[in-house]
């Protein structure tokens, strides 16, 4: 039997996991109430492969070419608020990292983005993100020809393509926005690059109708250019998917103090425990016995 600690408190002992669900909990309604799925990679620098944090996730990354690598520092776009670090690969490296989702999503509208940085113009050479469906996957980012970003269905040559007139540049960083509609008559795709984040825009960068990939089922980045992604969504609104600053900062704010206070009490309990576990007994004096 555990000796008795009347300080121990079973929130004490919550897992780190926990802080990303105390984000979308502490949102505002507005904001959170359809926010299903956010990766801010908000990991230690090292190895991405198995990393399981983030919401909305059945597992952990999984690599199925190369390695890539969590970075020191978010990537940033103009007011979209950011958390932890980022994910990086290497170039001239094959990259393929992979994770799937907790729940396959169906017949609807789904808004997804994610915050995207070329690290350098090797000619030939694709960073991709990809929707990975039950029969067919969408990529999206700069693909294995052309300049231009794109709206596409294959990671390598030979995919059908909707490109933009927006080009990739080493190191600047842009915010992608797919507003995916699955439907069973075939599905369509809008792409927004660099939108307002106030609103959603009338028309978009680039457009895919009647290709059908079924259900999400996961989400995976792609390419051997070597680049940088960051701040994965998906939300059925727009503002879920695009919130502003001023919506999460706050947020981010209250819950940095939070953990703060928490991992100071989760010390001083365990630091509290540790001393009543290595304590001696203390000898209590014997009862004297009745005298009848």
């Amino acid at each position: 039997m555990q000796p008795s600690n009347p300080t121990r408190r079973p929130w004490a002992y919550a897992s780190h996991r926990a802080a990303p669900a105390l984000i979308l909990s502490l949102l505002p309604l507005s904001v959170s109430a359809a926010l299903t799925t956010y990766e801010p990679f908000n990991y230690s620098t090292g190895s991405l492969t198995g990393q399981n944090g983030g919401v909305g996730f059945a597992s952990g990354w999984t690599a199925t070419t190369g390695t890539s690598t969590v970075a020191a520092s978010s990537l940033t776009y103009t007011t979209v608020p950011s958390l932890g670090n980022r994910a990086t690969t290497a170039a001239a490296t094959a990259t393929t990292q992979t994770r799937s989702l907790t729940s396959a999503l169906g017949n609807g509208t789904y808004y997804v983005s994610f915050l995207l940085r070329p690290d350098n113009t090797a000619a030939g050479n694709n960073a991709e993100f990809a929707l990975i469906g039950s029969t067919a996957n969408l990529y999206v980012g700069k693909p294995t020809s052309g300049s231009n970003y794109v709206l596409d269905t294959s990671a390598s040559a030979g995919g059908t393509q909707n490109a933009t007139s927006v080009a990739y540049a080493s190191g600047t960083t842009v915010l992608m926005v797919i507003k995916a509609t699955l439907s069973a008559g075939g599905d369509s795709f809008l792409l927004y690059i660099n939108p307002s984040v106030s609103a959603e825009p009338g028309s978009s960068d680039a457009t895919k109708t009647g290709y059908d990939i079924g259900n999400i089922t996961s989400l995976q980045f792609t390419g051997n250019l070597g680049f940088s992604i960051d701040e994965l969504k998906i939300g059925s609104a727009y503002a879920d998917a695009v919130p502003e600053a001023g919506t999460w900062g706050s947020v981010f704010a209250v819950l940095g103090i939070g953990c703060v206070a928490w991992l100071r009490h989760r010390d001083a309990t365990r630091k509290t425990q540790s001393v009543a576990l290595a304590a001696p007994a203390v000898p209590q004096p014997p009862v004297p016995k009745s005298v009848s």
